[in-house]
């Protein structure tokens, strides 16, 4: 492209991701380079940057716009409410992510995403080479899991806002997914983690070309229960489990065997009389050896 011209539209967007595409155009970024621009109207641009959710009220100015643009048509998605629809994503008057409705050629995950990596992911799209931006010294951003750590014991996909961590049973295992085209950055995982198995990196969220390859996972193995036979509860947590209570009181490390075979015991399993007698059994045989 001798020139590029850059049509921005919000189709529901807080105006975060808008400052940010803006702050790429300026010359330390280098898109200058480029010949990049941004222009008024669709008709001017070959480069179509969505910021925002995709609300019913905006779609189809979304597939007006895009029609409208000039060949070779490129689209970039910027921010999370653009890659997934964000904290948003379940609002009665917010659709399908925008790669649904247009075709998509660069995926720039943040809430919102820096500069730095707007720009490297419109390069992306573009096919041109361009420069590294290291984060600086303290920066928090991509959430790193360590598989090591992490006991697939699902605090973190209960307080994630953007529905950006996903666990998945299969069998005898356990898939702890973390997808960073959904993630905002909030870092609410790091703190609810009991096994200090999450970390914001030094590293800011990566553009893609493609949103299957954005995130990380862990799998765990499931424990047995020891009465039915499902699987259900990590047994890496279970062991966890019983390390904490052996930790605060070293006499229960006698009883490990019945603690842990009573926490792997499933809740459908739990709710049966002679199972909560047992357990109650457990309880009282702690309770005398203190």
């Amino acid at each position: 492209m001798s020139e590029i011209g850059v049509y921005r539209l919000n189709t529901g967007s807080c105006n975060g991701c808008d400052i940010e595409v803006f702050s790429v155009l300026a010359t330390r970024f280098g898109l200058g380079e480029l010949k990049a621009k941004i222009v008024e109207k669709p008709e001017q641009a070959n480069v179509l940057v969505v910021v925002g959710v995709v609300t019913v009220k905006m779609l189809d100015s979304l597939k007006e716009v895009y029609a409208k643009l000039k060949e070779p048509k490129v689209v970039a998605v910027v921010g999370a409410c653009a890659l997934s629809g964000g904290i948003f994503q379940k609002s009665y008057n917010v659709l399908e992510p925008t790669d649904k409705f247009v075709p998509v050629n660069s995926y720039i995950p943040g809430c919102p995403p820096s500069p730095q990596v707007i720009a490297d992911g419109l390069a992306k799209a573009l096919k041109v080479k361009y420069r590294e931006w290291p984060a600086p010294e303290g920066f928090r951003g991509l959430p790193e899991l360590d598989a090591e750590k992490c006991t697939g014991c699902s605090a973190c996909e209960m307080v994630c806002p953007a529905f950006a961590i996903e666990l998945v049973d299969e069998g005898n295992k356990r898939t702890v997914k973390y997808m960073y085209d959904k993630c905002i950055n909030c870092a609410s995982c790091e703190e609810v983690c009991p096994e200090d198995a999450v970390h914001p990196a030094r590293k800011r969220h990566p553009s893609g070309l493609d949103r299957g390859s954005m995130g990380t996972s862990a799998e765990e193995e499931l424990a047995k229960c020891p009465l039915c036979g499902t699987f259900q509860v990590p047994a890496k947590q279970i062991r966890s489990f019983s390390d904490r209570i052996i930790e605060k009181v070293e006499k229960y490390n006698k009883f490990r065997e019945d603690i842990e075979r009573a926490a792997a015991v499933c809740s459908g399993c739990r709710k049966k009389i002679a199972n909560i007698d047992s357990g109650k059994s457990i309880l009282f045989k702690l309770m005398m050896s203190s």
